[in-house]
């Protein structure tokens, strides 16, 4: 009998050889459901974008028989019932490996055909997601980790949950979150919240690093409950900076008024023709920095396009 805690597959593809130059690298957890597989064919996209891209599919698996307490002996023989287990336990883990290799052969085969420079890795980990994924963040230093917004059984983990709250939390790295209904796979146009916020210059100027291979139109929206001086002299002043900061990127920077936030965003989203909505978070006080808590999860779970949350850079 094999142990299937050591159980670990990973493997290189190298699609093309490009001229030297930075490596853009996304992680992508895979749990196989239509969202997680959405997710992993969009983070592809991006890579694509890149002149030289590595993209590393995550799946962790869960072994309730070897997760059990090791330091008991096993019996000298096993049941029938036990038997039966291990059997049902091990065909799972082979199941599980074959959904990877088949959405990897899937990844490869679009890349080859897209003629991407993008490097494709797979591995198959034994352990607790959110300890795995912290885990191969550290060894594999990714300037983004994609998520399907919708990953999990239970819609209330798939983003505030345990495992996506502490990828979040945890990593210094931007997370992107991909809703179930997004059809897209390109960065044209990108709205940034602002809360008018003593980091906005930084938290923009990383954002535009991240998606540098695409090259996006920015967007800097504030939303005011109404018409305030003071909200539009600080929306100018930080279009000015923007402007001298970034002179060859394409910024604007809006008041929109409304007593509803999310509202007001989603109908800027749709009216602009928006591709991602950033956010920048605090570790201090998580998503409460943008505005609120009940905000931030009604912007994750009903946004309608992808969502990305990077960390103030003050804490990076």
């Amino acid at each position: 009998m094999y142990d299937r805690r050591k159980t670990l597959v990973q493997q290189h593809v190298y699609i093309a050889k490009p001229e030297d130059t930075r490596m853009y690298k996304i992680l992508v957890p895979v749990d196989f459901t239509e969202d997680s597989v959405k997710a992993s064919h969009y983070a592809l996209a991006l890579a694509t974008a890149a002149p030289q891209a590595q993209l590393l599919l995550l799946h962790c698996y869960q072994d309730y028989l070897a997760d059990a307490d090791t330091d008991v002996p096993p019996p000298p023989e096993m049941t029938a019932s036990e038997e039966i287990a291990e059997r049902v336990i091990n065909r799972n883990v082979d199941e599980a490996q074959d959904e990877l290799e088949e959405l990897y052969q899937q990844l490869r085969a679009q890349a080859t055909t897209q003629n991407s420079h993008t490097r494709l890795e797979r591995a198959f980990i034994h352990g607790l997601p959110e300890d795995v994924i912290l885990d191969e963040a550290e060894r594999f230093k990714p300037d983004l980790v994609v998520m399907g917004t919708k990953g999990e059984s239970n819609i209330s983990r798939s983003f505030f949950g345990t495992v996506t709250t502490k990828v979040v939390q945890e990593l210094n790295i931007p997370v992107l979150t991909i809703p179930a209904s997004y059809q897209g796979t390109w960065i044209s146009k990108v709205a940034y919240a602002s809360n008018f916020d003593n980091k906005d210059t930084k938290a923009i100027s990383q954002l535009l690093q991240l998606l540098e291979p695409f090259r996006p139109e920015l967007h800097c929206v504030h939303i005011s409950k109404s018409e305030n001086k003071q909200d539009q002299q600080q929306l100018h002043a930080l279009q000015d900076k923007l402007t001298q900061t970034h002179p060859q990127a394409s910024i604007t920077c809006s008041l929109l008024e409304g007593d509803n936030v999310a509202k007001a965003l989603h109908e800027y989203i749709q009216d602009q023709q928006i591709d991602l909505l950033a956010l920048t978070t605090h570790k201090r006080s998580g998503f409460a920095s943008i505005l609120n808590p009940s905000l931030a999860q009604k912007l994750v779970l009903e946004s309608e396009v992808p969502l990305l949350v990077f960390h103030s850079p003050d804490e990076v």
